[in-house]
C-alpha cells in the first residue's frame, strides 16, 4: 500500500520537481537530504479577503483543521508563538519566526517546521524556513501567494512533492473559501495594472480550478487524502 502511495504521488508531480537527494555533507541531520519548493498562485480576491480568511495564526480551517483544534502557546499572530496540532497522525507544531500584515500589505509570515513524519507516505522532514507572502495585483483586484519552503527530508524528491501539493492545496482552498473563482489575468478582471505599488508581483500567471476535494493542505496528509491529492495535483495547469 505505501508503495502505491508512493507512485502515484510521485507521478503525479513527475516534471514538475527537480528535487534530488544531496551528500550527506548538506547542513542537515543525518539520514536527512536539502530540499525546497515554492507554490506561487494567484486569486481574483482582495488582499483584505484573503486576510480575513488566513489572518489569524491559530485558525487553520483553509488548511483542513477544525476550528478549535489548534493550540497556541502565546499570542497570536507573534513572534516566537508556536501552533501545534495533530492532523492524519502527524504532530506539528510551527513556531513564527517573521509576521508582518500591514494594512495594505504585503504580509509576510514565516515559521519553523518541528520534525515530523507522513507515515502514508514513509517521509519525515522538517524545517528552519517555511514562508508565506501574499501580495495585492491587478491594482488591488487580486492577490498572490508565494510558499516557499526550505527544509530538510529523509527523501528530499518525496518530500517536496508532499509539501508542494499540501501549500498547492492550501492557497486553493483560500480561493473557494472567497467564492471559487478563477485567476487568468489583470485585463480579464478589466484592470490593466500588474500589481499595486510597489508589489512587484506578476499577473501573468493562470489557474484551472480549484480541484474537488482540495479542502485544505492539513487534510492531505493521511493516506487516502494523498491517492486523492496526487489525482488532484495533476489536474492543476502550472
Amino acid at each position: 500500500m505505501k508503495s502505491t502511495i508512493l507512485s502515484t504521488v510521485l507521478l503525479a508531480a513527475g516534471g514538475v520537481l527537480a528535487q534530488h537527494n544531496a551528500s550527506t555533507s548538506n547542513g542537515c541531520s543525518d539520514g536527512y537530504f536539502p530540499g525546497t519548493d515554492t507554490v506561487i498562485y494567484s486569486v481574483p480576491y482582495t488582499y483584505a479577503q484573503v486576510m480575513s480568511i488566513i489572518g489569524s495564526y491559530k485558525n487553520l480551517t483553509w488548511s483542513g483543521n477544525p476550528d478549535n483544534t489548534v493550540t497556541l502557546n502565546g499570542t497570536d499572530n507573534t513572534v516566537g508563538t508556536a501552533r501545534t496540532y495533530d492532523v492524519g497522525g502527524a504532530h506539528v507544531i510551527e513556531t513564527i519566526t517573521v509576521y508582518e500584515k500591514p494594512a495594505m500589505g504585503p504580509y509576510v509570515e514565516v515559521h519553523t517546521l518541528a520534525p515530523l513524519t507522513i507515515a502514508a507516505a514513509n517521509v519525515s522532514f522538517y524545517g528552519d524556513f517555511d514562508g508565506t507572502t501574499v501580495t495585492s495585483i491587478c491594482g488591488g483586484a487580486a492577490s498572490t501567494f508565494n510558499l516557499t519552503i526550505d527544509f530538510c527530508a529523509t527523501n528530499a524528491t518525496l518530500a517536496a512533492s508532499v509539501l508542494h501539493m499540501i501549500h498547492l492545496a492550501d492557497a486553493s482552498t483560500v480561493g473557494v473559501f472567497l467564492g471559487g473563482q478563477n485567476f487568468s489575468s489583470c485585463a480579464a478582471m478589466g484592470n490593466s495594472s500588474t500589481s499595486t505599488s510597489g508589489s512587484g508581483s506578476s499577473s501573468t500567471m493562470s489557474t484551472s480550478a480549484p480541484a474537488v476535494g482540495f479542502t485544505g493542505g492539513a487534510s492531505m496528509l493521511g493516506a487516502s487524502a494523498l491517492l486523492a491529492g496526487g489525482a488532484a495535483l495533476a489536474a492543476i495547469v502550472w
